[in-house]
């Protein structure tokens, strides 16, 4: 009996920790207020461009409010960033501050899952 109660409470102390360690998601707009938090922010993907530099910028949100920032580095790890513009995206990742705007580096693809 006591092997039983304490598998089924092994159980459920991983499960709650499973549950635990999944990240909060958020909106590009609500992304702002959750600054230096590990988070998902989910939402429509507005426009994607690539600049001379190589880096590559996703546009989440209203009003561009949330950037999927993709540096030079990772670039060729994400065929046609154009693939991702007016789908909605599931980016992960730190929520940083660049020029008072909230973006999350990605430098996986594995940060980035279509909805």
């Amino acid at each position: 009996m006591k092997a039983k109660t304490l598998i089924l409470l092994s159980a459920v102390t991983f499960a709650d920790l499973a549950i635990a360690q999944a990240p909060p998601v958020y909106t590009a707009v609500e992304a702002g207020k959750h600054v230096g938090e590990t988070a998902t922010v989910k939402d429509k993907v507005d426009g994607a461009y690539q600049s001379a530099r190589g880096h590559i910028f996703l546009s989440m949100g209203p009003n561009q409010a949330f950037t999927a920032f993709i540096p030079a580095s990772s670039a060729a790890q994400f065929y046609r960033p154009q693939q991702y513009e007016r789908r909605t995206l599931a980016v992960s990742g730190k929520i940083v501050l660049y020029k008072g705007k909230p973006q999350i580096v990605v430098n996986s693809p594995s940060q980035i899952t279509a909805k």
